[in-house]
């Protein structure tokens, strides 16, 4: 299956069978207001849905009952979700000068989240900005043309574990984790790379 949402507020989900064209979609009965910022296909009990939109809302959605089973409500836009140190917890990326990120239980929906955190910055994030997450770590780009990477240990993100300035005078819109190491790419299409413990291997120049 896969899973689509946007500007007109809806979520549709695709079939997409081996062999043969996709079938059409069909909206799912998931309520936001705005536009449909993310989603995260996860598994705890079942199989399920989270759909972050800028209507400061996160729903979690149960794929074989069909219907939302928890509402998270924020009180900032909802600009990318991750998963979260175990199968009940997403990580949300929000729209935050301080506490960019926080981390939700929802099992524990209406209670404030587990933790938040983030770094002191003069702008948010913004929509097009994505961090990642491996295993306990989150690396994350930001809002200014710093240039730096910060990481952070989810078992103790109050603190910043490591910032790395890989792509100076540049703002990083996304980072990523893959073959043993970190990828970061600046808004003009510069890529770095580093190994896990943040060490800058490259500079890949504009592509």
């Amino acid at each position: 299956m896969f899973a689509t949402g946007g500007y007109d507020h809806s979520v549709h989900l695709w079939t997409l069978p081996p062999n043969g064209s996709p079938t059409p979609s069909r909206p799912l009965a998931i309520k936001h207001t705005s536009v449909v910022q993310s989603l995260l296909a996860i598994r705890d009990t079942s199989h399920k849905l989270v759909t972050a939109s800028a209507d400061c809302s996160a729903n979690l959605f149960d794929l074989p009952s069909e219907r939302v089973v928890n509402c998270l409500k924020l009180s900032n836009s909802v600009y990318q979700v991750h998963p979260g140190p175990s199968e009940f917890c997403t990580l949300l990326e929000v729209a935050h000068r301080e506490l960019q990120f926080e981390i939700r239980d929802y099992r524990l929906v209406p209670i404030a989240p587990v933790v938040r955190f983030g770094y002191r910055s003069s702008k948010v994030h913004g929509r097009y900005v994505r961090g990642a997450a491996e295993n306990h770590i989150f690396a994350s780009g930001g809002g200014e043309k710093d240039g730096c990477v910060r990481l952070w240990d989810l078992r103790k993100p109050s603190d910043i574990l490591q910032t790395v300035p890989c792509l100076p005078g540049r703002k990083v819109i996304q980072v990523v984790f893959g073959n043993e190491q970190l990828v970061a790419c600046a808004e003009d299409h510069h890529l770095a790379f580093m190994n896990r413990i943040g060490d800058l291997v490259a500079d890949e120049g504009n592509l």
